[in-house]
Formats: C-alpha cells, sequence, structure tokens
C-alpha cells in the first residue's frame, strides 16, 4: 500500500512540474496561442515554427516531400512556382531544405502575415486533459467581425506546442 501511495504521489508530482497546476497551465498556453499568432502576424516564421507540434510538423512533411517531388520532375518550373508565391529560395537550397528551413520559408511568406494580419485574438475557453488542450478562441477584425475557431495544442519537449490553428497546414 506504501508503494502504491508512493507511485501516486510521485506521478502528481511529475504532473503538476510537467503541466504546471491548471492556472499555470491555462496560462502557459493561452501565452504559446499569443505567441504563435504574434509570430504569424509579423511574418516570424522561425519562432512560428518552432511552436509546430510533430503532428503538425508530420503534415507540413508531407507538402515537403511533395515540392521535392515537383522538383526532382521539373525544377525550373517548380523554383518559378516557389519564387512566384514568395518564396526567396534557389534550387539547390530547395533541393536541400528540411522540414524546419521550409516550414520557417512559409510561415515568413507575406501570404500569411497578410492571412493572420487583420484579426485580432481573443481566447475565451482553455480546456486542458493531460498533455492535450483546446483552446476557443475569436479572431476579430478592424470591421467587428468575429470568427470563432479553435486550435490545439498539445505539451511536448517542455512546451505547449500547436497542432491545429486556423488552417495553418493548408498553404503553398
Amino acid at each position: 500500500m506504501r508503494r502504491f501511495a508512493f507511485v501516486v504521489l510521485f506521478f502528481s508530482l511529475f504532473c503538476g512540474l510537467a503541466y504546471g497546476d491548471d492556472t499555470e497551465a491555462d496560462s502557459l498556453v493561452r501565452s504559446s496561442v499569443g505567441i504563435f499568432m504574434n509570430a504569424l502576424q509579423s511574418g516570424d516564421g522561425i519562432l512560428a515554427s518552432s511552436l509546430f507540434s510533430q503532428q503538425a510538423l508530420d503534415q507540413v512533411d508531407v507538402m515537403l516531400v511533395s515540392v521535392k517531388q515537383n522538383i526532382d520532375r521539373d525544377p525550373e518550373a517548380t523554383v518559378r512556382r516557389l519564387t512566384g508565391a514568395g518564396y526567396a529560395v534557389e534550387l539547390e537550397e530547395a533541393e536541400d531544405w528540411e522540414i524546419n528551413d521550409y516550414l520557417s520559408a512559409t510561415l515568413s511568406l507575406p501570404m500569411i502575415t497578410a492571412r493572420y494580419a487583420p484579426y485580432e485574438l481573443e481566447i475565451n475557453l482553455v480546456e486542458i486533459d493531460g498533455r492535450d488542450a483546446l483552446v476557443d478562441m475569436i479572431f476579430r477584425t478592424a470591421t467587428g467581425v468575429e470568427i470563432p475557431q479553435q486550435a490545439e495544442l498539445v505539451y511536448e519537449q517542455d512546451n505547449w506546442k500547436i497542432t491545429s490553428f486556423m488552417g495553418i497546414t493548408a498553404f503553398p
């Protein structure tokens, strides 16, 4: 019985340290979402990409594989399409892209900044279930139009990371 009590106490302490108490975890999730939104609005692709969860990165990897296949088939046309979309990339660089290079470049594109810049973000509710968080939020335009959205985050690598956020993995 003592061993069971010790295991329960240890697990409780571990979870408390990993995620913080409810108030702290709520605050950390809100902070991650706010930092992510600010990075998107300012074109800071490096910061925004650092907040992607592994699940979100896996989705991006599928797109990167497609880009590299297009480069293999028709390198010049693919680079023209990439530069036409706003990427500042040469063929050799695109051929060597790793997932974080591609993602950072993508999240730095003017079209991504333009997509998120018009909105003010309001976080209404954070629901945390273990290592997962669901965030109810409103994107509000300057004219007052409100678009309800949800973000999904996961706690990994000692941070709350974005898994889903207003179609963030649907880009060129």
